[in-house]
């Protein structure tokens, strides 16, 4: 089982690849791209960034077929850019960041690649490279960023099938899903009970789909889930919510019944460390 003390809030965080290298200096090598940014590099040929109001739609999110907006946080932009791997509806929750300002605001993003680059832009795949690479030029360029790394030793879980084997069903691809149409994994979750409040009701998933939806659901910075199964199908298939009787109204999540088990280790996992950081100008 999984313990969880936070209850289920759909913001669509795109989490992403490995973590890019640094050094002492946060700097990158540099060869001349076709942004005129660093090699491994990307800009926003045109880049908004405004202080605002905090308000409920907080998070990074997909970018737009031109470029990228969002209202967003400084702690939001540098784990989002330099974290480990992270599923979706994470928020940057595994990757702890130090001597974060007093003057952390709130920052309304609104962005736009080049012509020459729109190709590319649109065609990045899921783990929004290209964002994560334009984000990371942005702290550099109107953040001032400089960053550390210190090593760090921090629990994550695997997702592995049982001694006895899996217990999925297929799912039918043929078939009509119940639920929104709009796939935005290529899965519905309709929930189970009344408001699905009683767990995860998932169609058409896969088990790395499972494992991303189990990371948003353990205790915050308490480790990722990932999938080991090397199940590589998709499955209908349920997994109920349990409330627990503890001080925090936690919640635990069981796979048992699906022939599968979460095992609990250990993993290198940097903590970022900010070494300077300026307010940027508003443009």
């Amino acid at each position: 089982m999984v313990r969880s003390a936070f209850p289920f809030i759909a913001i669509l965080l795109f989490a992403n690849s490995s973590a890019v290298a640094q050094n002492s200096r946060g700097d990158h090598s540099a060869k001349s791209g076709s942004s005129g940014s660093a090699a491994g590099e990307f800009r926003f040929e045109v880049l908004s960034i405004k202080p605002v109001q905090r308000n409920t739609q907080i998070g990074i999110t997909a970018p737009t077929a031109n470029g990228f907006t969002a209202t967003t946080t400084l702690w939001q932009l540098i784990t989002f850019a330099y974290g480990p791997p992270a599923p979706i509806f994470q928020e940057g929750r595994f990757t702890e960041v130090r001597n974060l300002p007093n003057w952390a605001d709130f920052y309304a993003f609104d962005a736009r690649v080049s012509q020459g680059d729109l190709k590319a832009w649109q065609n990045q795949g899921k783990n929004r490279d290209l964002l994560r690479s334009a984000i990371r030029t942005a702290l550099k360029e109107r953040f001032k960023l400089v960053f550390h790394e210190e090593p760090s030793q921090r629990p994550f879980y695997e997702l592995v099938v049982g001694k006895r084997g899996a217990r999925l069903k297929p799912a039918n691809l043929d078939a009509v899903f119940p639920g929104s149409a709009n796939l935005v994994k290529g899965y519905v979750d309709t929930g189970i009970g009344p408001r699905g409040l009683g767990g995860m009701d998932l169609h058409g998933a896969t088990m790395e789909d499972l494992a991303e939806l189990l990371s948003f659901l353990v205790n915050q910075f308490d480790g990722p889930v990932r999938d080991r199964t090397g199940l590589t199908g998709r499955y209908d298939f349920q997994v109920p919510r349990i409330v627990t009787p503890d001080e925090n109204g936690g919640y635990t999540y069981s796979v048992s019944h699906l022939g599968l088990e979460l095992k609990r280790g250990m993993e290198n996992r940097p903590v970022l460390v900010i070494d300077h950081v300026e307010k940027p100008v508003p443009n």
